[in-house]
């Protein structure tokens, strides 16, 4: 159905190869899941599938892409501004005469009555506006549906409805995701985009396996891998070692042989000519050795060295009767208590006020001088970066030593030295997730404010993040629908309604 060879992306700018040579086939019933860090070109390898005729801006291409007489249908991970503004009364109007139209919405459990309102799209909730986009594609009838993120901005209910889609579809899907569960729940193989050795060379896997058995034999394959070429590396080391103590000896009986024992020189020419040929061979064969490989570790980091909070500490006692942003009331009696190192994560409808909660938890937080709090955003692009570097960003003293811990811990979490000397507006979202993780380190805080903290990782990162902030010792107050962080990492879940906080029983969705 779809066939990709050879297909290898480049960026223009740097000549970085972001997809290496990569080929694959996609039949009916696959549901391929794309996986890799952020700007490792998922989302370029997704839309030029879907239209290899199209010009990606900064990009260029060589390989084959085929689809023979099959048609796809993308589902790009932003609402594109021209659908926002959109009323579903006109967007399905040429369809309302179809009974695949209400078959279709049956199938996507979508209310009847949202095909007929006159609401803007973008007012809709992420679980409502994803089922009426993917409703307003499958009326095009694809034989090939591609994803690009799709759990983004879902409640845990949506979530748990979007893998049943998955799994359900006899299509040949393929679709960009971060969210371990969604992965593990549906994909039955993998296409993995990673940058390895600091990001200098690209490398791109294909396996048909899933998502929890591709990651256990990538891990234990890097590991064997590694082992057997290390096992190499001090078996030619030792043999090099006894080849200069024989070339030395020889050599040195070549030196001190008298002039009067020809026959014995010649003897002992020939024998350095064996010990000089037996050295090229091992030569020959530690070129021909197994190479050690490496693997994209996304997200490196700890703070169980932080300081701890107090169990019996009041850090929050957080009050709000109603909760409004512009004119519109977001909720009402919002109550939020929270003593010690208690790490807490809430969940809810995208757009609900989850953020604009944390938001004015944080305008109380910072005015108190007992506790240190670190805020880091959803949405970098609320992120003031000064002028200057993401050095300098980490080291505003301007201090050389100052300066060199931010790189070391720069280079701890695999920035190159070029990412480095970058502008922060310039990175990833992957490479800003870090940068933020970076500067919390320095700061030493005893109080996190995290929204959507595991949006922008990889989900071979999830992990890592995971374990390192179950350790921190001080308090977390998190918004989340990454369902694996909210079980490993919160002691408490709470979902966000419009009467207020109420308690979330997240192994409902897992």
């Amino acid at each position: 159905m779809l066939q990709v060879k050879n297909l290898t992306i480049t960026q223009s700018r740097d000549l970085r190869t972001l997809v290496d040579n990569l080929s694959f086939h996609l039949r009916p019933g696959d549901k391929m899941a794309i996986i890799g860090a952020e700007g490792n070109g998922k989302s370029s390898l997704l839309s030029l599938i879907h239209n290899p005729r199209m010009t990606l801006p900064h990009l260029s291409w060589t390989g084959e892409i085929s689809k023979g007489s099959k048609h796809s249908a993308l589902l790009d991970q932003e609402i594109p501004a021209e659908l926002s503004a959109q009323k579903p009364l006109l967007l399905f109007a040429d369809y309302v005469a179809d009974p695949e139209l209400y078959r279709l919405a049956s199938e996507l459990s979508l209310d009847i009555d949202f095909l007929f309102s006159d609401r803007e799209l973008a007012t809709f909730s992420g679980g409502e506006l994803l089922k009426l986009r993917l409703l307003l594609l499958l009326m095009r009838k694809p034989d090939i549906l591609l994803l690009d993120e799709p759990g983004n901005d879902l409640d845990l209910p949506s979530l748990q409805w979007l893998e049943k889609f998955i799994q359900s579809s006899e299509r040949a899907l393929m679709y960009i995701s971060h969210d371990e569960k969604l992965l593990s729940n549906t994909a039955n193989s993998i296409i993995h985009l990673e940058q390895i050795w600091r990001r200098t060379e690209a490398r791109s896997t294909v396996s048909r396996l899933g998502f929890d058995t591709y990651r256990e034999q990538l891990y234990a394959s890097v590991e064997k891998q590694n082992q057997m070429a290390a096992r190499e590396e001090q078996d030619y080391e030792d043999k090099m070692r006894r080849y200069q103590q024989i070339r030395s000896r020889v050599d040195h009986e070549l030196n001190t042989i008298s002039r009067g024992d020809p026959a014995g020189a010649r003897l002992l020419k020939k024998k350095m000519q064996s010990v000089k040929s037996t050295g090229k061979r091992f030569e020959r064969d530690y070129e021909a050795r197994t190479r050690r490989t490496d693997i994209e570790v996304e997200i490196d980091f700890f703070v169980s060295d932080l300081s701890e909070l107090p169990s019996n500490k009041e850090v929050l006692a957080f009050h709000c009767p109603q909760l409004f942003i512009g004119d519109r009331l977001l909720a009402e009696n919002l109550e939020l208590r929270i003593k010690g190192p208690e790490r807490i994560g809430i969940t809810g409808p995208n757009g609900c006020g989850k953020s604009t909660m944390l938001l004015a938890i944080l305008d109380q937080l910072k005015k108190r001088t007992d506790i240190r709090v670190y805020y880091m955003p959803q949405d970098y692009s609320s992120v003031i970066f000064p002028p200057g570097t993401a050095i300098d960003f980490l080291s505003p003293s301007g201090k050389k030593e100052d300066a060199q811990v931010a790189a070391d811990l720069l280079g701890s979490m695999h920035f190159t030295r070029d990412e480095m000397l970058r502008h922060p507006n310039e990175l990833s979202g992957g490479q800003k997730t870090k940068l933020l993780y970076v500067k919390l380190r320095l700061e030493q805080p005893n109080v996190l404010i995290l929204d959507e903290p595991t949006r922008h990782l990889s989900p071979l990162s999830g992990p890592t993040s995971r374990q390192a902030l179950s350790a921190f010792g001080g308090a977390i107050i998190s918004v989340s629908h990454d369902r694996l962080y909210l079980k490993e990492v919160c002691h408490r879940v709470l979902r966000f309604t419009p009467q207020g906080l109420v308690e979330e029983d997240t192994d409902l969705y897992l």
